[in-house]
């Protein structure tokens, strides 16, 4: 008895997690207009620092692999 399913491959699943990761940024982004100033923790200028730095490298790779699933899996041309 043949099953008709489709089967996930690795990459699949790494897309899966970079969009989960793309969501939950936009949702911090809309959230975080509407908190007060006064509720947020003071935090020093170099931690705000290394927090941009990093959050900057995760933005570009996630950006990067999406990017690349889509013209490898949907045959995309983005730069025609």
């Amino acid at each position: 008895m043949y099953q008709n399913y489709i089967q996930m491959e690795s990459f699949d699943y790494i897309f899966i997690i970079c969009c989960t990761i793309a969501v939950f940024s936009f949702l911090v982004l809309i959230i975080r207009a509407f908190i007060p100033k006064q509720m947020m923790f003071k935090s020093k200028e170099i931690n705000i620092k290394r927090g941009k730095i990093i959050g900057s490298i995760i933005g570009i790779v996630v950006g990067i692999f999406i990017g690349y699933y889509l013209w490898v899996n949907y045959n995309l041309d983005f730069f025609q």
